[in-house]
């Protein structure tokens, strides 16, 4: 399996209802060559059942598209909203700010 990104899988655990919790899952799937939903649950440590939540959330609430091609997820426009950027910073744990 050849990832686009060196990172096995999400060094950082965000909180249920932190942001960076989408944007890692849109960072694992443009970083995978083959973004399964098993793939994508494997690089963020996440589970299935929430990186289903979260791509319905990127979709809905930050107008994200999505395709799903057979198994595979790929991101077809980021929106206006998310940058490419930011989320593999998130995925990779650099937007791993400390609390205030």
């Amino acid at each position: 399996m050849s990832d686009a990104s060196p990172h096995k899988a999400l060094k950082t655990v965000y909180k249920k209802g932190d942001l960076r919790r989408m944007l890692s899952v849109l960072g694992a799937i443009a970083a995978l060559e083959k973004a399964t939903l098993i793939r994508i649950a494997d690089k963020t440590g996440l589970s299935n059942k929430t990186v289903t939540a979260l791509i319905d959330q990127a979709r809905e609430q930050a107008g994200v598209t999505i395709e799903k091609i057979g198994p595979q997820y790929r991101i077809t426009d980021w929106g206006l909203v998310i940058r490419p950027e930011g989320a593999d910073l998130a995925l990779t744990g650099a937007l791993d700010a400390p609390s205030i």
